[in-house]
């Protein structure tokens, strides 16, 4: 065992109090942990946000060519369900990323929700626009 005050080797298993220092070995002193805030830009958050728009639509152009190579062949049904799937997960992020920066500009999740309710695709590309503007 090692002291926790002093640092001193004890050799006894069992002992409850330091032969150097005389401190209690059974209760571990508390380490006050600084708290570090994080700072992040908003242009950063954009960043993000572009990045991901531009990978939704790259999933969309992608599930679009698939669909017609699957329509013509008869055949590649699993690569039009992955990019489908692909194109879901990318949207799932995007609206995360666009709920995280209309949260950030103060504007309420009910309005937020009610722009990508109705239309959902034209909603999402208002929603980019609107919150991605400097």
């Amino acid at each position: 065992m090692i002291c926790y005050e002093c640092g001193h080797r004890i050799r006894r298993d069992f002992a409850k109090f330091c032969d150097h220092c005389g401190s209690s070995l059974e209760i571990k002193p508390k380490k006050s942990y600084l708290k570090k805030e994080v700072l992040i830009k908003i242009e950063d958050e954009i960043d993000q946000a572009t990045n991901l728009f531009l990978l939704w639509n790259s999933a969309i152009a992608a599930t679009f060519i698939f669909y017609i190579i699957h329509a013509v062949t008869d055949g590649y049904i699993f690569l039009f369900l992955l990019v489908l799937f692909m194109l879901v997960v990318s949207w799932m992020l995007l609206l995360t990323k666009l709920h995280d920066l209309a949260i950030r500009q103060h504007q309420t999740s009910k309005q937020f929700i009610l722009a990508n309710f109705g239309i959902p695709i034209i909603g999402t590309f208002y929603s980019f626009i609107k919150l991605t503007q400097k």
